[in-house]
C-alpha cells in the first residue's frame, strides 16, 4: 500500500458550507486548476470528523482513482 502516492493527491475537504455554495466553491477550484481532473472533493462526515486528517486524505484520494478508473473502464 502506497500511501504516499495518496498523500501526494491534491484534496479538497470542505466543512460548514451549504450545498450550493459546496458547488460553487468546487466549480472556482477547477476552474483555476490546470487539471481539475486530479482534484479529490469531499465534504465532511461525522465519522470523518473523528479521524486523522492523514486518513482522510487517503480514503478520499483512493475513492477519487477508483472512481476515476471506474469512469474510464465505463465510457
Amino acid at each position: 500500500m502506497d500511501e504516499q502516492k495518496y498523500i501526494n493527491g491534491k484534496v479538497v475537504v470542505i466543512n460548514g458550507f451549504t450545498r450550493e455554495e459546496v458547488f460553487r466553491i468546487v466549480r472556482a477550484i477547477k476552474a483555476a486548476s490546470e487539471s481539475p481532473g486530479e482534484i479529490a472533493f469531499a465534504m465532511t462526515t461525522e465519522n470523518s470528523l473523528e479521524m486523522k486528517l492523514k486518513d482522510v486524505i487517503i480514503d478520499v484520494a483512493r475513492e477519487h482513482e477508483y472512481m476515476t478508473r471506474q469512469q474510464r473502464e465505463n465510457s
